[in-house]
């Protein structure tokens, strides 16, 4: 029995053998059956019919009808293959909830490509889940209703949202989910999510080519820092239209120039302290610091962004990604205000 190339190399491809292929593709064209007009019809031997049923059974593609003889019916396709979603979700959830046991050891950085603007949406959303301290998102507005489910998650959790849109949305649903920053920058046709300064998706021309746009998810320091660089340039070209500050005793950042752009916006109104996980630059040792925020510096043309804080040990600076002139590097700052 005929059946298109595709339909059975793809059925192939998630695992299906070519018998059981061809029984539900049987069962689909010629309704229900006995085992025996299943084999006249699809060519399967008799004697490899039965086993060939119970594990389309067991996938919830085929039910069984009581009788002398037994008589088998298929599932629709649509049926079928929801229940099949379901079970592989149900595998995702169970492997990640293991994969959450074990301590990660440090992985060698990737780059991954996806296939189409749905497959980058879920790297993207993977990406904003992974987040501990902020998010950076940089989309045109067509595209908000896409990931604003994934953005309010992430408020959510404590995360710090700095988004970047070129017309601001209706935002109602963020007031007090969260601290969330909103910029407003014009010339926008990338999607970008940056998670913590170790992971960057970069959904390419979107609004160009919305179908298939190049898009990729990567972990590579120099990729990081050229995209973290991109965003400077795109956060020195923006406006701040919005600042949601939810959890005053908990404001985190991983970017500096947001933190010291912060800082410059309400160091004279307001007591800030600072809680830091950062690297020392001269040891490459990494120390929690803790102290008062005395001081800044935000200066593009010198390209230099960090923080003073007063410490027992006396001032420090802290620098971000890649610090040279600080004390020390972090991307782990959380401040207290009020």
């Amino acid at each position: 029995m005929e059946i298109h190339p595709e339909i059975l190399h793809a059925l192939s491809e998630i695992g299906f053998t070519k018998y059981e292929i061809l029984t539900y593709w049987t069962l689909l064209v010629h309704g229900p059956s006995t085992a025996k007009e299943i084999s006249s019809k699809s060519g399967i031997p008799y004697n490899r019919v039965y086993d060939t049923i119970s594990s389309l059974k067991i996938r919830g593609f085929v039910t069984e009808i009581e009788g002398t003889p037994k008589v088998y019916a298929a599932y629709s396709p649509r049926i079928a293959f929801f229940r099949f979603k379901k079970e592989l979700e149900s595998i995702m959830e169970k492997l990640e909830s293991e994969l959450k046991k074990f301590k990660r050891e440090e992985q060698r950085p990737a780059i991954w490509r996806s296939q189409s603007f749905e497959e980058a949406l879920e790297m993207f959303r993977e990406t904003l889940k992974s987040a501990k301290n902020e998010v950076i998102v940089v989309t045109p507005s067509e595209f908000f209703e896409d990931i604003q489910e994934e953005l309010l998650k992430t408020l959510e959790k404590g995360v710090t949202v700095s988004l970047y849109i070129d017309r601001i949305p209706n935002l109602l649903e963020f007031e007090g989910a969260g601290n969330l920053f909103v910029r407003q920058f014009y010339k926008l046709n990338h999607l970008i999510g940056m998670s913590d300064g170790k992971e960057v998706v970069n959904i390419q021309n979107v609004s160009f080519r919305p179908s298939f746009p190049p898009s990729f998810k990567a972990t590579y320091p120099e990729v990081i820092f050229s995209q973290y660089s991109l965003i400077i340039e795109i956060f020195k070209e923006s406006s701040l239209e919005r600042e949601y500050i939810a959890n005053p005793q908990d404001i985190r950042f991983f970017a500096m120039f947001h933190a010291s752009d912060f800082v410059k916006r309400h160091i004279d109104s307001t007591p800030i302290m600072a809680e830091i996980i950062g690297r020392n630059v001269k040891t490459g040792e990494i120390e929690n610091i803790y102290g008062n925020v005395v001081g800044y510096t935000l200066s593009f043309r010198k390209a230099v962004s960090n923080i003073h804080l007063e410490t027992e040990k006396g001032i420090v600076k802290v620098g971000g990604i890649f610090a040279v002139i600080e004390d020390y590097e972090s991307t782990d700052i959380k401040f207290m205000i009020g």
